[in-house]
């Protein structure tokens, strides 16, 4: 299996935390809420089971130990290629730079790999806060040092509703300067138009996108530029996105041509991993297994990764499909 759309802070093991509640003498409080519940979304609190995870995450070692032990855990679920995403700027708190936040990161991936065998990078999340300017450049400017070094990509992630695509120009001009890879989350709990910004801003991925389908001319472009969609069924019943997976319009999408992955979004926030989701699928579309494969093959020829790594996907593809 494929994953392209995965969060570190909303992706650690109960074994994590309490390893790293253990290690940074901050222990968990039962009220704190790491999983989404009925009471979180009747309240639309689902950023706050983020910020625990966060806080345990302050310190080289523990950044590099979560990175490691959720690396090793994905290729325990037979994922062998995985973009892990999370925010440098959220781990700084203590006294950390990016920079040595990334580095971290980087070791704790590569630990895994060694390891394991799995294959994959990390992607770097610029913020949507109004005052986050400065830590957002810093964020760009470590992706770029690092790009094709443990580095995949950029993405900007937080709240689209409060944030608006318009107040990151400045961070958008300099991810095209340097040409760096970048996806976005847009479209998720706001319409086309945030699709479509995202897309001016030079995003050739869509984290989420699901309302799309809402704009005929906005999925003709899709298919017509190549963009692919990075659905995580889960996430979007827990964000209040929609209420039902129907509502994700994906036979729909799908015979439209656009390309779609799935994704797992944040395996702890949502109780899930990745043959979770596929199943969650398989069960309201009746997908195929051609349809799935379909999906693993899309994730391969829009991965972040070099055509050299994507040749030896395509081959582990095709020897489990044997």
């Amino acid at each position: 299996m494929i994953e392209l759309h995965l969060h570190l802070d909303g992706s650690l093991s109960k074994e994590d935390i309490d390893y790293l509640s253990k290690k940074n003498n901050l222990p968990y409080d039962e009220n704190t809420p790491l999983t989404v519940n009925e009471d979180i979304k009747r309240r639309g609190a689902y950023f706050t089971c983020f910020d625990y995870p966060i806080a345990l995450m302050q310190d080289e070692e523990s950044l590099e130990y979560a990175t490691y032990s959720l690396y090793k855990r994905l290729s325990k679920e037979g994922i062998f290629y995985a973009e892990v995403r999370y925010a440098p700027s959220q781990q700084i708190f203590k006294g950390l730079s990016q920079e040595q936040v990334v580095q971290a990161t980087i070791r704790g991936y590569q630990k895994a790999h060694k390891e394991t065998g799995i294959l994959g990078g990390l992607i770097l999340c610029i913020m949507r806060f109004h005052d986050f300017t400065a830590k957002n450049i810093d964020t760009i400017e470590v992706a770029r040092k690092y790009l094709g070094k443990g580095v995949l990509a950029l993405d900007i992630a937080g709240d689209e509703e409060r944030y608006p695509f318009a107040l990151f120009q400045n961070e958008f001009e300099l991810i095209k300067k340097y040409h760096l890879p970048f996806t976005a989350h847009a479209g998720e709990t706001m319409g086309p138009e945030n699709v479509w910004a995202a897309l001016k801003a030079g995003a050739t991925r869509i984290g989420h996108g699901i309302h799309a389908y809402q704009d005929p001319s906005l999925i003709d472009y899709l298919v017509r530029h190549d963009i692919l969609m990075e659905i995580c069924p889960s996430s979007e019943l827990d964000t209040g996105c929609v209420s039902s997976l129907s509502e994700i319009h994906l036979r729909d999408l799908m015979k439209a041509g656009v390309k779609i992955a799935i994704g797992a979004d944040d395996t702890m926030v949502s109780a899930t991993n990745l043959k979770r989701e596929f199943d969650l699928l398989e069960k309201e579309y009746r997908l195929t297994d051609e349809e799935i494969i379909t999906f693993w093959k899309n994730a391969i020829d829009h991965a972040f990764c070099d055509e050299p790594t994507k040749k030896t996907l395509r081959k582990k593809l095709s020897a489990l499909l044997k």
